[in-house]
């Protein structure tokens, strides 16, 4: 059975052992660094979508670009736009159950577009929290709409309810969206 350490004291750990043997100094104080910065970014953005993750891991992934890691957020970005497409949908038909099929199309479209998805990551600063690895620009607007979509889908994962992260979406979206939506 193996024994799991949080990330940041598997770290300390290899890096003490790595410094032990007078190797690699400066690149163990620059990993836990990191790790602790983005352990940070992390607990912040909880706080800005209103959410504490029971498994941080999930939130870990969504935040996890392909070009990082094959364990990344394209499987939660595909359950998080479902998730906010849904609560979009939901919540016009909710306000206006002889909404046409065209304003809910019109609706749903808006709220799940590239360009209010990344504007909406922009604010949340997700461009400073993603992994990517170098040379993968971390301020496009796929990169930052594809982790924001993988937050939803991971609060969806996380909390085992799609209503749970169409709640998280409408609180975050709730700014950007028009009076149609919300």
């Amino acid at each position: 059975m193996a024994l799991l350490l949080p990330s940041r004291l598997a770290i300390t750990l290899l890096c003490f052992f790595i410094v032990s043997l007078g190797l690699y100094q400066e690149v163990c104080a620059s990993a836990i660094e990191s790790s602790s910065s983005f352990s940070a970014a992390l607990e912040t953005l909880q706080k800005q979508i209103g959410y504490d993750f029971k498994s941080i891991d999930l939130l870990k992934q969504a935040m996890t670009h392909p070009s990082y890691s094959q364990e990344n957020n394209r499987a939660l970005s595909i359950l998080g736009l479902s998730s906010a497409e849904a609560a979009a949908s939901l919540r016009l038909l909710g306000n206006n159950a002889d909404a046409s099929a065209s304003s809910v199309s019109s609706a749903v479209a808006d709220a799940s577009s590239l360009s209010k998805c990344a504007a909406v990551g922009k604010r949340l600063g997700i461009s400073a929290i993603i992994r990517v690895a170098s040379g993968t620009d971390a301020s496009t607007p796929s990169v930052i709409c594809t982790a924001l979509r993988a937050v939803f889908g991971a609060v969806a994962v996380d909390s085992g309810s799609v209503d749970t992260a169409a709640k998280v979406f409408l609180t975050v979206y709730k700014s950007g969206l028009g009076a149609a939506v919300l």
